[in-house]
Parts: C-alpha cells; structure tokens; sequence
C-alpha cells in the first residue's frame, strides 16, 4: 500500500490542511461518521466537484478506531481498484499528516439508501427494484472481496445513491455506491472468486446488519458482508422492517446468534419465493453454506423478471 505523490509531499510540507486547501475548494458540510465529518469541495484544477471526508486521529481515544481510521483511505482505494469496481465510491486523492486524514472522493448526487426506503413512509421497494440495487451492491461487494477488502458495516446508511438521471428517486433505481470503509479490513490474497484469503477478529459492524459469527468472536471472513447485504434486501422489500430486532444491542446480538429468519405474512405476502430463497442463502447461519458475494450477484439479477432472483443449481447447498 504506497502512499500517494499527495501524501509523500504532504509529508514532505508538513501540513496537508494547507495542500488540500490549495488544490481544493472546501465548502460546506454533508454529512457526518463514525470518524469524521464530510464537506463539499471543488477542485481548484478542474472545477470538478467532489467530496472530502475529515477524520482528526489525534482525537480518536480508542486504538482500534485509530488503527481503522488510518487504514480506511488505503482499503478504499484497493476496493475501488481504480474505477475497475464503479460500484464502490472512487478515492481521488489523499491528504495525511500527524493528527489528520482528508479523503477526497466521488461525490453522489443523492440520498443514501436508508433515506431512500424512509420516504416511501413504508412502502416496501418493488421487487424488480429491489433486486437490481441488491444486484449492484452484491457486485461492489464481489469486487471489494477480489481485492481481498471485507467492509464489515454494510448497511443502507453506507450505499450512497446517485440520482442524476432521475432526481426525484421515482423511476428506475438508482446507481448504487458503496462507501465509507472506516470498519473495513484486509483479507489478503486476492485473485478471484474461491480464492485463499485470510481471516479477521473484532466485533466490528452495526448490531442489526452484523453476522452471526462476528458476534460469536473469533476468526471470520468477507461472508459477513453478504449475511449484511442479505439484511439490506429485506428492509428494502418488508418497507423497511428489520429481521432480527430488540430494545438493546445485547437483545439484537442474542436474535442474530439465534438466526431465525422469518417473513410475516403482513410485510412479505407479495414478495416471491424466489427472493425469499435468496436471503435465506445470503442470511444463513453456517458462513460455509452461505452464498459468496459472486453467488449473490448471480442470484439478486432480476432485469428480465423478479422470478429469477435466485437460480437453484442442484450442486447448491440448502440454506441452514
């Protein structure tokens, strides 16, 4: 992971608030994370907009999150693979010093997806919809985890949505980009689907999204973004209900570790079997019977008809 020429000449100046302010426009705020908050900018260059995410690790008390904060431009732009995966939000450039982290990154012209699904005040997201952002998200996902990059907090708050060619949000579903990488960790290894990667430790994610084996401790890998996407297409096609809930994040972990999955009729009556199919399978509890990302994408692609969520393969393990 080598540093960009910004960052070697930021360390070579001294302070990277300055070159950024140089080669960049800063204007107002957009949203806020975990780590940091994010403006609006300009490039002074091109006129261009974008965005920039500002984290100050000198403010940061916990080493974790130091060590994430740190980590996150450089795992972004390994899943990002340099526009190879359009579904992830691109990293520009990087600006690092002694205390701060300033990403500049695409910017999205919409909503992120959790607002999307609120202002249908609960309806739920037709299925022909539904199954093409799931699509697009399974496929970021497959290209994050061929770089060997597992997200480890994918819920609708991080898929940004670009509207451009539909402002409103009321036609065809929007462009799908995953972002903020400030849970993410490196696998390793690389090289396609079935390839050799390493694992990861921590409880580390979004107490309704996150897999059964991150709760349980140990040793996991980029299954759990997939059990999370799973959780993502269910608040899309329920109108935004959650499948595993509780008053308290310990009552939620304890329904997760049980992973009883249910469709009650009221929320799931017009959703088709085939769908169901496919979240059973992206939210199974043995990660090694659970579908890979590329599974998913394969299964979640409904452009002709939303009976072809999910193909059935007679090879295929039953979900569990």
């Amino acid at each position: 992971m080598e540093l960009s020429r910004n960052q070697r000449a930021a360390k070579r100046n001294g302070s990277m608030s300055e070159q950024l302010k140089r080669d960049y426009e800063i204007g107002e705020e957009i949203g806020r994370g975990r780590f940091g908050v994010v403006h609006r900018c300009v490039s002074r260059a091109t006129g261009e907009p974008f965005a920039v995410k500002s984290v100050d690790r000198s403010a940061l008390a916990d080493d974790l999150d130091r060590a994430l904060a740190e980590l996150e431009p450089k795992l972004a732009q390994l899943a990002g693979a340099g526009g190879a995966n359009p579904g992830v939000v691109q990293v520009r450039a990087v600006y690092e010093d002694d205390a701060w982290t300033h990403t500049v990154m695409d910017l999205c012209t919409g909503p992120d997806l959790l607002d999307w699904v609120r202002l249908r005040r609960g309806a739920p997201v037709p299925e022909p919809d539904a199954a093409r952002v799931v699509a697009q998200l399974a496929e970021a996902l497959a290209g994050c985890h061929r770089a060997g990059v597992v997200h480890r907090d994918v819920k609708p708050d991080n898929v940004l949505l670009d509207l451009d060619d539909d402002p409103a949000g009321e036609g065809a579903p929007p462009r799908v980009r995953l972002a903020d990488f400030g849970s993410a960790a490196w696998l390793g290894g690389g090289g396609g689907e079935g390839a050799r990667r390493g694992s990861v430790e921590g409880l580390v994610g979004t107490p309704h999204y996150v897999a059964p084996e991150v709760v349980a401790g140990g040793e996991y890998g980029e299954k759990v973004d997939v059990w999370s996407a799973g959780v993502v297409a269910y608040v899309l096609l329920s109108g935004g209900a959650l499948p595993f809930g509780g008053e308290t994040p310990a009552e939620v972990f304890a329904a997760v570790l049980r992973g009883s999955l249910r469709f009650p009729p009221a929320l799931f009556a017009g959703v088709s079997p085939a769908a169901k199919d496919l979240m059973r399978r992206m939210m199974c509890r043995d990660a090694s019977r659970r579908f890979s990302a590329e599974q998913g994408t394969r299964g979640s692609r409904a452009e002709v008809a939303p009976e072809r969520w999910c193909s059935r393969p007679e090879s295929m393990p039953k979900p569990t």
